[in-house]
This record gives structure tokens, sequence and C-alpha cells, in this order.
């Protein structure tokens, strides 16, 4: 069942400077070399992290981050050369990860007992309360996007066999989660979690990981997703990954449906449309996939355009008017993150509402496309 929509009449202008700052192109892309305890055990040398929205659960106090306001979950980045691992550690809110380039190995329990390989436009969530860890195994250029639930996600807890391993080259973690470096133990250091400790935590079977994964062929591509699909010049299609986001579809339904504190969608726009102008109640972060796009925000004289240089990461505030074009001459795809775990009701601007009604279509009490005809009263 889903859950009820949520709506707000409030209104966000987004002015020139307010729009630059929450449009990340890969040229502001700050790459953290230091961020985890592990960064010097051998095998995980050269591993970069990035914090684009909020500071994720980087142990590195001197962390840049590119959006800091709280959008409700955190965005943020790795990428390592081929062969390069990402440590076994355990988060306490949702972690997805999100493959735009290369292959990786994901692995799973304390000592990788586990293994899932995700490609290109593959999305895994991972289960909160699991060990998890990852291994480039494609080029050297491959990128792994995560969006973690919550504003705070409550830090990281590492494997035991991490915590020692990283001693070895010196670097600690205190209760706080920082680094020290020493050449010698310290005392306030985090120890390692006992076997008793261990065994609270969550496992699943192969079967059971396999449904928090989501690959290009599950995707389930609606083209009557958004009211503004049924018009000329607004071919917009969207396929549901985690929880049901923006979609208008009353059948459609995600592959992962337990609560996040945010959902993520695919959309997609044929050449030369757009999506209309609407608004949501929840922040909006977009991951600009392949394809030429471009973002207008406001309405009337307050309207603001800016192209969007691909593999760009944008940031639309809660009741804001926005509208998505593809403004090339092939599909555009992006990757569509709304705060919250509640359907995002879309608040369409009159003129669409008013096209639709003459090409027949309307929503119902839910917000769900329908024919009119079949509205009685609510027409």
């Amino acid at each position: 069942m889903k859950a009820p929509l949520r709506t707000s009449l409030a209104n966000v202008v987004v002015d020139a400077s307010e729009m630059a700052r929450r449009v990340i192109p890969p040229s502001q892309f700050q790459a953290d070399t230091a961020a985890f305890i592990d960064v010097r055990i051998p095998g995980s040398a050269g591993k970069a992290s990035y914090s684009f929205i909020g500071p994720g659960v980087s142990q590195n106090g001197d962390q840049k981050i590119n959006l800091t306001e709280p959008h409700g979950f955190n965005v943020g980045a790795a990428s390592m050369p081929h062969g390069v691992v990402n440590n076994q550690h355990m988060h306490y809110s949702a972690e997805v990860f999100i493959c735009t380039r290369g292959e990786f190995e994901v692995r799973v329990g304390e000592n990788c007992e586990q293994t899932l390989t995700i490609g290109q436009d593959t999305i895994f969530s991972a289960p909160t309360w699991i060990f998890r860890g990852f291994k480039n195994t494609g080029p050297d250029d491959g990128w792994l996007f995560a969006v973690l639930g919550g504003d705070d996600t409550g830090g990281i807890l590492w494997a035991p066999q991490v915590l020692k391993a990283a001693a070895e080259t010196g670097l600690y973690l205190t209760s706080d989660y920082d680094i020290i470096e020493s050449s010698s133990p310290v005392p306030e250091a985090v120890a390692p979690i006992d076997t008793t400790e261990l065994a609270e935590l969550d496992s699943y079977t192969d079967d059971e990981l396999a449904e928090f994964v989501v690959e290009p062929s599950e995707l389930d591509w609606s083209t009557r997703a958004l009211l503004s699909s049924v018009l000329a010049h607004h071919s917009a299609d969207l396929a549901p990954v985690i929880g049901y986001g923006m979609s208008q579809d009353r059948r459609h339904a995600p592959k992962i449906t337990n609560p996040h504190g945010f959902t993520i969608e695919w959309l997609r726009l044929e050449p030369g449309a757009s999506t209309g102008d609407h608004r949501i109640a929840d922040n909006q972060v977009l991951f600009m996939i392949d394809g030429d796009w471009s973002v207008e925000v406001n309405l009337g004289d307050d309207r603001l355009r800016q192209q969007i240089e691909l593999g760009s990461i944008v940031s639309i505030p809660e009741n804001a008017w926005r509208n998505l074009v593809n403004t090339g001459s092939g599909q555009a795809r992006c990757l569509v993150v709304c705060g919250g775990d509640s359907p995002s009701r879309i608040d369409w601007h009159h003129t669409i509402i008013s096209a639709a009604k003459e090409a027949g279509w309307g929503t119902d009490a839910s917000g769900y496309i329908a024919p009119l005809a079949l509205l009685g009263s609510q027409t």
C-alpha cells in the first residue's frame, strides 16, 4: 500500500547566485584522500572520497563539502584505481551505491563472505547493520556515487581487522570519529568490537541481498508517470528504484520499498522535451547521467535557466518551481533523489493542468493520473 501523498503550496524563489551554488559540475568535485582510517592499509591507498551534500561519514575534520545545508540525506562518491579496496564497514542509516562508470565488486560480511558485482547504471542499497566494502574491478576511472539516509548518519563502524590493520599504519580512531596519527598505541582509541557484539549485526542470504540490487534490465519505465507526459513536447518517462518518488502512475511500484529517508528514480526525456513547470515539497537532487540538460527555476520575471554540464549534481530546494529540459539531439537521462519516504506529490503549474484537461486527463484525489471521464465531480 502506498503511503499518503504530501503537498505544500509554499513558494521559494532561487536567485542566480543560489542557483549557481547548487549546481556542482565535475570541475568542483573535491577529492579527499584522508577521509577514512583505512587509507594507508595495503591495497587501499589511492582511493578518494567526495562529499557533495552533507558530511556523510567522513572521518576527516578538514573534509571539503560542496553543500553543507541539510537535505534530509547525504550525497557523496568514491573513486579509486583498479584493484583498490574500500574496507569493511557498517552504517546505521541507509547507504545506496550508484555505479555510474566502471565495475565494482561489493563485499558483504565481516570477512567478505558474500560478493556481488555492480556495473554501470546498477544501484545497490546496502542494508543497515551489515558490514560492506567494495573493490574497483573495472577501469581506473570507475565512479561509485553514494546516497546516505538522514542529515546525521550516526557515523561508521569498522570491522575489527580494519582497525587493527590501520593501527599498524599508525592511524587510530577516537570515539568522536576523529583520526589520530601516532607511532604508538593511543589509549583513547576505539577498540575493535568483540565477538559478542558482532553477533548483534544482521545477515542476509544471497537471494535476499539480490533483492537490494536494481539492474538496468529490471527498470519499470512508465510513459504516464508525470501529468505533463500526456502533452506534446513533454515526453518524460520515470522508472522507480527506491520508494515511490514523484511517479503519478498508480500502478508504479519500485523494487526496493523499505524506508531510506529518500527515494530514487530514473528520469529520461526525449530530444527537445521538458518536464514542464512543477514543484514538490521535498529537497531534490539530480545526477546528470547522460545527454544534454538545462534546468529552469522560478516563474515569470524571476525565471532562470542554466545549461548543466554532463556529470554534474544539481540540488533544487523544496517548493521551488523547476523545469528540466533535454536540449540535445539524443535521449537524456538523470537520477532523481527526493527527500522523505512518502511519495513526493507534484504541484503542477496551472498551464500544465489546463492543457492536460483539454487532452482529457487529470489527477485523482491521491494525485495519480486518470482520464477526466472517470473523475466525476473532481473535474
